[in-house]
């Protein structure tokens, strides 16, 4: 009688294959943002969720908030900071250092970029860097985006007292430390949006349901979709809930619309 087993099975095991089950990354993250991991290693192991998931959406948010975000991207609002502009220079008799001045004193033509917002647009390692090497002072200098041809120029103009060596934006640390905090929030409202819209015993999001996470939670736009199981063991997709803006800006919008169409009225009579 001959003996036969399928192949890979019996004959020493040498061809013996050895089906591994996928990482469940989205389990991985939800530990991590627990044990407080660092958020380049959050966002890496995102890259990767979104590459399994076949996301675009979850590798770019991940790849931008790493590598950083170009001049002509669109940068959330949650990188934007305020913070004072200064100057150092000479004066008559003296030398100055840290002297703030106000957006008025920039010229006009640079107003709309240089003023008292400042956008990050660097990676998060080079933000916690910062953060990290000013811990004693507490404050970091950001040069404006031109701001040696700006001082050039100012310098040219004479408007200012005396001559001008250096422009930039004087950041708390303790701002830049906010904007980290921002980033690990949204990641764990990712995270939660996307557990939330995968089916019980599947490990990954399907690409709709990742494109609808991130415009929900990073892009502000969108509904927010549940999935639940019924008793039958089938899944059950919930209402999406509409996002309705708050109260007190709906009402600040009426109150203003009010109190604008009064004093048009009243300049009117009088």
């Amino acid at each position: 009688a001959s003996s036969w087993s399928p192949r890979g099975v019996g004959g020493g095991g040498d061809n013996l294959a050895v089906i591994k089950r996928p990482p469940d990354l989205m389990a991985q993250i939800e530990r991590d943002l627990l044990d407080e991991k660092p958020l380049d290693t959050l966002l890496r192991k995102l890259i990767l969720l979104g590459g399994s998931a076949g996301s675009p959406e979850l590798r770019n948010w991940a790849s931008v908030e790493l590598r950083g975000y170009g001049r002509d991207a669109e940068l959330p609002l949650y990188r934007t900071v305020s913070a004072p502009l200064q100057i150092d220079g000479t004066v008559p008799g003296g030398i100055v250092r840290h002297e703030t001045i106000g957006a008025m004193d920039i010229p006009d033509f640079a107003r709309d970029e240089i003023n008292e917002q400042v956008p990050l647009r660097m990676g998060v390692s080079e933000i916690h860097s910062m953060v990290d090497q000013h811990r004693t002072d507490r404050m970091v200098k950001l040069q404006p985006p031109g701001a040696p041809d700006l001082v050039t120029y100012m310098n040219g103009t004479r408007e200012m007292n005396g001559h001008i060596t250096a422009l930039y934006w004087s950041v708390s640390t303790i701002a830049l430390a906010g904007v980290l905090d921002q980033i690990r929030t949204r990641l764990a409202e990712l995270i939660a949006e996307l557990r939330s819209a995968t089916p019980p015993g599947q490990n990954l999001p399907t690409p709709t349901q990742a494109a609808n996470a991130v415009n929900f939670v990073i892009n502000g736009r969108g509904n927010r979709v549940s999935i639940a199981q019924a008793a039958d063991g089938s899944t059950i997709t919930a209402a999406p809930e509409e996002v309705k803006p708050r109260f007190w800006t709906r009402a600040k919008l009426v109150g203003a619309a009010a109190v604008g169409l009064a004093t048009i009225a009243g300049t009117v009579i009088a």
